[in-house]
């Protein structure tokens, strides 16, 4: 090859390497475009809301919810999920399934049913490859909420999955009575650092905003990590022993744990990210 040919093939790779992947044209320049098949893959699902229509069976609203689940889009418009719920306080496993869809500006909507409760989402996605993630609201007469959720590495987890530094949020409502605690329902919050050995145990410290009330916290825990990416925890903390299910989601330093209180009186959300 010449070096004048040498030169313009160096000058087109270095070109096509500096360019979007997987990007389709347009005038704003080069963006991809959405569809079904964009969210194919299985999905850590983290969502957060307030019921505000009285639901037979439950507490006068309005009263906090949260969710934790594991969603699985097959890419060709149907989805599937298994989760554990928090109404009011109360614990509920469960499953749904459903059907969405995805335009090709990205914007997404669905029809989901579960227990016999029907639910719908519209929401936007972002992102690309493990990256990829939906953000969705409920556009639902009875429930004001939003949710995010974000890929599961397709090569799945194990007990050696998390390992290292990671830095740790949440925040929700109690709902229930505990001893020594103010009278519910009122809001609390954390932040802290904890560090996991790789081999399911882990330890940390972090500071507590019990209804205005900040309090140093101590706390050590035990997980069970799933091969779907699923982990339940038992936190033993200064105010007791705490369990939480939720899911794994991301790799490296993208990745992230999200989980949720399963237990009683508690509806709180909370996500770990690595350092």
């Amino acid at each position: 090859m010449s070096t004048k040919k040498l030169g313009w093939f160096l000058l087109l790779v270095v070109t096509l390497l500096s360019l979007p992947s997987l990007g389709a044209a347009n005038d704003e320049g080069w963006s991809e475009k959405c569809s079904v098949a964009t969210l194919k893959g299985t999905y850590g699902d983290l969502e957060q809301g307030t019921v505000v229509v009285q639901l037979p069976g439950f507490p006068p609203p309005p009263f906090p919810v949260a969710l934790s689940g594991l969603v699985i889009f097959d890419g060709a418009g149907n989805v599937s999920a298994t989760m554990t719920a928090d109404f009011d306080g109360i614990s509920m496993p469960g499953t749904a399934t459903g059907t969405y869809a995805v335009n090709p500006d990205c914007t997404y909507s669905d029809t989901i049913i579960s227990s016999g409760f029907l639910g719908h989402h519209a929401g936007t996605i972002t992102g690309a490859g493990l990256l990829r993630q939906l953000n969705a609201m409920y556009t639902d007469p009875w429930l004001v909420g939003w949710g995010t959720l974000k890929k599961t590495p397709p090569w799945g987890c194990s007990s050696g999955t998390l390992r290292g530094k990671y830095g740790l949020f949440g925040q929700g409502t109690i709902t229930a009575q505990m001893p020594g605690l103010p009278t519910p329902p009122f809001p609390v919050a954390h932040s802290g650092i904890f560090t996991a050995n790789g081999a399911g145990a882990l330890s940390g410290n972090d500071t507590i905003n019990m209804d205005g009330k900040a309090i140093p916290d101590e706390f050590t825990g035990a997980d069970t990590i799933n091969p779907d990416c699923t982990i339940s925890s038992v936190i033993t903390t200064s105010l007791g022993v705490i369990h939480e299910w939720g899911t794994i989601t991301g790799e490296g330093m993208f990745q992230e744990v999200n989980k949720i209180v399963t237990d009683p009186g508690w509806v709180f959300v909370e996500t770990a990210k690595k350092q």
